[in-house]
């Protein structure tokens, strides 16, 4: 009886660990409730989504417009899917997900604005047997950066479009190109002036705003390579490349409207046809951009100066006034002459700034605004400015020089040559080279011996003797030179600089005498008579007040 009693209690405890136990599993593993649209993990396609059975739903490129083109006998290979009230799993925003009425007045439910299918042929839950179906039908999934859509193009001029071979001949016609979209279908561009992994376009980024995206977590279609995708910087926004191209949205202007809605292909006729090209499979790999041969660095001490494509400083020297090089012999021993055959400059230089010289030896030579460009065999490595005021005439080139430095035979008017005695006022004729300030072009600056200090007296034409100017602000002279000693007076409304108080004038000419024509031209110093119009170097007295 004992025993009977301790088997039945025994039976009791167990009966109620047992519902307890339960209790305690439902707690904690509650029963997961299905949903009409789950995220699944796919092994070869990642993140995709299926209906609650887990059969995979499709994209269909040509519905580039958020409605479906896939009628008739294609529905009955790509079943639409609808939802009347979608439930989405928690890692799917349902504001992605809206219904859209078909033109045979079915509903379909479209994510991000693509309509949604199933494929007939997929058999069982997780076949992806639709992917890449005629190349334009792809698994659904969510992380897409880069979609492909088909379509007609369609310009902001209202005309039809098609892309012909490398997508950078456009005609005029009715068919429809692939052409790549973001997440969203919002059409993507290239510009043909841009060159592999460099964006070149220089107008306003609110029309043409660069495409980017997070490259680390770049998702596409089968049918693209992943591997023609990398990432440029462009003002400091990472902007997305496709075969090398960066890639832009068109935002519209005062005058054209941009894309506003998905499939809008408005900028493939902005401002011509085949500027702005759309990109897909077909487009050719962008051109490699040229070896950039001469750049501007910026150096701790002089700012912006010239080097060579390996940062190697270049230099100009002061007696080379004429644009031709007088330096041969053995100094080009120690200043090497610099050419690059088709010099191709960086962004801030303008190429049309830089010429090729034949120097007397017969050797090729690359000029600067005139200048001679220079290496200095003692600049070990790259960013050396060894050669900075070497025997004074030797200076860094730079870009931004406001005034220069020259050092020549001061050749008047009359053809005569001149000498200038000490304060550059007293002129006698003789053979032996004078420093002088030119503009930075070269051309010889002057001073007026009437003037005085911060005065200009000059009462005469003033288109013989017109005022040198420039940006006070931003003055930039040889090291030679003492900034301190310019200034800059009024005369007349318009701004002069100043040189110890000096004055400054170019020699324009008159009716009789032409004017300084070419660099290191000193024409002015026998007008009307030797010492009225000096050249002002370091030498020159300060202006008497």
């Amino acid at each position: 009886m004992q025993k009977s009693f301790l088997f039945i209690t025994l039976l009791a405890f167990c009966a109620i660990s047992m519902v307890a136990c339960k209790d305690d599993e439902d707690a904690e593993y509650p029963e997961i409730k299905k949903t009409e649209v789950q995220l699944i993990e796919n092994p070869t396609f990642g993140k995709i989504l299926t209906d609650e059975d887990g059969r995979t739903l499709y994209f269909f490129s040509r519905d580039s417009k958020s409605s479906s083109v896939c009628e008739g006998a294609c529905l009955t290979a790509w079943p639409i899917f609808f939802s009347e009230n979608l439930t989405v799993s928690q890692r799917l925003n349902a504001a992605d997900f809206t219904t859209i009425t078909r033109a045979d007045g079915a509903k379909q439910t479209a994510y991000k604005g693509y309509p949604l299918y199933y494929f007939n042929q997929d058999v069982v839950a997780g076949d992806t047997k639709g992917e890449k179906v005629n190349d334009v039908w792809f698994v659904a999934k969510p992380d897409y950066s880069v979609f492909y859509a088909k379509a007609q193009l369609l310009g902001a001029d209202t005309k039809s479009y098609v892309a012909n071979n490398t997508l950078a001949n456009y005609i005029e016609g009715q068919e429809e190109t692939f052409y790549l979209t973001d997440t969203y279908g919002r059409t993507i561009y290239t510009f043909r002036n841009d060159k592999n992994g460099v964006n070149n376009y220089g107008g306003d980024a609110g029309v043409w705003p660069v495409f980017s995206t997070d490259f680390s977590k770049l998702v596409v279609p089968s049918i693209l390579n992943k591997a023609d995708f990398a990432e440029v910087t462009k003002n400091g926004n990472k902007q997305l490349t496709y075969k090398g191209w960066p890639l832009y949205y068109f935002g519209g202007n005062t005058i054209i409207a941009g894309d506003i809605q998905r499939g809008d292909t408005r900028g493939v006729s902005v401002p011509m046809p085949g500027v702005w090209p759309v990109a897909n499979v077909s487009t050719i790999t962008a051109p490699e951009a040229p070896v950039v041969s001469i750049k501007i660095t910026e150096d701790e001490t002089y700012g912006k100066i010239l080097t060579d494509k390996d940062g190697r400083t270049l230099y100009f020297f002061s007696r080379d006034t004429k644009g031709t090089s007088v330096s041969v012999d053995g100094s080009t021993t120690a200043w090497p002459i610099f050419h690059s055959e088709n010099s191709v400059v960086s962004a801030g230089l303008d190429a049309a700034d830089f010429t090729t010289i034949t120097r007397s030896d017969g050797a090729l030579q690359t000029v600067y605004k005139g200048h001679p460009l220079y290496y200095y065999i003692q600049d070990a490595q790259a960013g050396g400015t060894n050669g900075e005021k070497v025997n004074d005439v030797w200076f860094v080139a730079k870009p931004d020089y406001s005034v220069f430095y020259e050092k020549g035979q001061l050749i008047g008017a009359d053809t005569k040559s001149y000498l200038a005695n000490y304060t550059l006022a007293n002129y006698t004729e003789g053979q032996a080279e004078t420093f002088y300030l030119t503009d930075a072009n070269g051309r010889t600056i002057y001073t007026f011996r009437n003037d005085k200090n911060g005065i200009n007296n000059y009462g005469g034409d003033a288109a013989v003797w017109p005022v040198f100017s420039t940006d006070l602000s931003k003055l930039i002279v040889p090291s030679i030179l003492n900034k301190a000693d310019f200034a800059e007076i009024t005369k007349n409304g318009y701004k002069q600089l100043t040189y110890k108080g000096w004055p400054l004038y170019y020699f324009g000419g008159n009716a009789t005498i032409a004017g300084d024509t070419n660099s290191g031209d000193t024409r002015g110093v026998s007008v009307p008579s030797p010492g009225v119009w000096p050249v002002a170097n370091i030498e020159t007295t300060v202006a008497p007040n």
